[in-house]
């Protein structure tokens, strides 16, 4: 999709793709029967206003508490602004920032469709535009009310979750505070393929769970790391570790299914 930059047909037509698996997986739209919330900002690169959207599904358990499961979809188009191959005018396709996030959440919410006699809580799933601009789809949800946020106990957020190592297996949980519960309880998300390492936000709003941290609302980020072909045309398909993917998804359905978010009201 030419590397899905926001406001571009491409992004649009990325949306639409997500929107039609959200429906093959079990999701209904979240409001109104309407997959895709678009939303406008400035785009700090160009200063132009900018459009993009969001593609938001639920599963709905019938409880009256959510948790959210997110991954932008939006990567940075042939590189002309944040690219770490700067005189490149390759697409950067974005396999694994963030392609492979995206298929883990439809997965997963696939995964829910199967369990919603089981799962103590409703699973709403948004795929996030304009994140690689500034968190702006992030943002929008938060600011337009489509979600009554003081409904969602916690975030889980997919970002970068297609290259754990073959040779040293680890998955990296992040949040904002070593002392919060949340943090705590991203230590049980384990197994024998990979090592758990649970720490502080490495980057200072790196990506959309931030968002919801500064709403006070729990979150973390899963992620494999940034890796050496982050932001460059070489993070392509054939770069991830699919069985991988499986093991995370694996150790995510467990830690979702147990419920112990609940613990972090």
């Amino acid at each position: 999709m030419q590397g899905r930059l926001p406001g571009t047909v491409q992004e649009k037509q990325s949306a639409d793709f997500i929107a039609i698996e959200m429906e093959r997986a079990g999701c209904a739209p979240f409001k109104q029967q309407q997959w895709l919330h678009p939303f406008s900002y400035i785009n700090p690169d160009t200063t132009l206003i900018q459009s993009a959207g969001n593609v938001i599904g639920k599963i709905d358990t019938k409880h009256t508490k959510s948790i959210v499961i997110s991954a932008h979809y939006d990567h940075i188009g042939n590189g002309k602004f944040h690219s770490n191959d700067p005189f490149s005018k390759k697409i950067h396709n974005g396999a694994d920032d963030n392609a492979s996030g995206v298929a883990m959440m439809l997965g997963i919410a696939a995964w829910c469709k199967t369990k919603i006699n089981q799962l103590p809580y409703d699973v709403i799933f948004v795929a996030f535009s304009g994140e690689e601009d500034g968190l702006w789809g992030a943002h929008a949800l938060f600011k337009s009310n489509i979600i009554d946020t003081s409904t969602i106990i916690a975030n889980i957020n997919l970002d970068m979750v297609g290259r754990l190592d073959i040779l040293a297996p680890i998955l990296e949980i992040q949040t904002n505070s070593t002392t919060s519960c949340i943090f705590l309880l991203g230590k049980s998300i384990q197994s024998d393929k990979f090592k758990t390492i649970v720490a502080q936000d490495k980057v200072a709003n790196g990506s959309d769970h931030a968002v919801f941290l500064y709403y006070k609302i729990p979150a973390i980020l899963v992620s494999t790391g940034l890796g050496s072909h982050y932001h460059r045309p070489s993070d392509d398909a054939h770069t991830i570790n699919y069985v991988g993917m499986i093991a995370i998804a694996t150790a995510l359905q467990k830690f979702i299914i147990e419920g112990r978010l609940q613990e972090c009201q």
